[in-house]
């Protein structure tokens, strides 16, 4: 393709969009005035230019008032509701833990779950091994029988 035909493709694709904002009846941005407006040479202009001025409705157009009434309020929102206990709570006298000291009784050592050390004290209550894991219910019991280091309770039932 020679070069003249390059430059005039270009150029005819650079206009293309301007024409399409053309109004077809010359009334558009870019038209003339009408013959009224504009001023002949040599006649006094005492009018001012005319501004435009913003759209009045139509005189029959009906505009409602603004409501009196006063929104709907939207309120305090909810409150929260209560937290409820946990449901895996144990009673206060029950232990689970692993046996550290066993055998056939009756002093029997304990860690528990949460790492407390117990001096258990159980006659009659079996053989518990060593390493096992046990849930038992205990009461507090009188120092007088010393089963070990730990806290000292006696085993109520296994």
């Amino acid at each position: 393709m020679p070069l003249p035909s390059r430059v005039t493709l270009l150029a005819a694709l650079l206009l293309l969009p301007l024409t399409a904002c053309a109004d077809p009846q010359g009334a558009g941005p870019l038209a003339a005035p009408p013959a009224s407006d504009t001023p002949t040479p040599g006649a006094p202009t005492s009018a001012a230019p005319r501004l435009a001025q913003p759209a009045t409705p139509p005189s029959g157009a009906f505009t409602p008032p603004l409501s009196r009434t006063l929104p709907p309020s939207l309120g305090t929102p909810p409150k929260p509701p209560k937290p409820t206990p946990p449901t895996d709570l144990r009673p206060t006298d029950t232990i689970a833990g692993h046996v550290t000291r066993g055998g056939a009784g009756p002093c029997y050592g304990l860690v528990a779950e949460d790492g407390r050390a117990y001096a258990l004290h159980g006659p009659g209550y079996g053989n518990l091994t060593e390493g096992n894991f046990v849930t038992l219910r205990i009461a507090s019991r009188s120092s007088d029988i010393d089963c070990g280091p730990g806290i000292r309770v006696s085993i109520v039932a296994p």
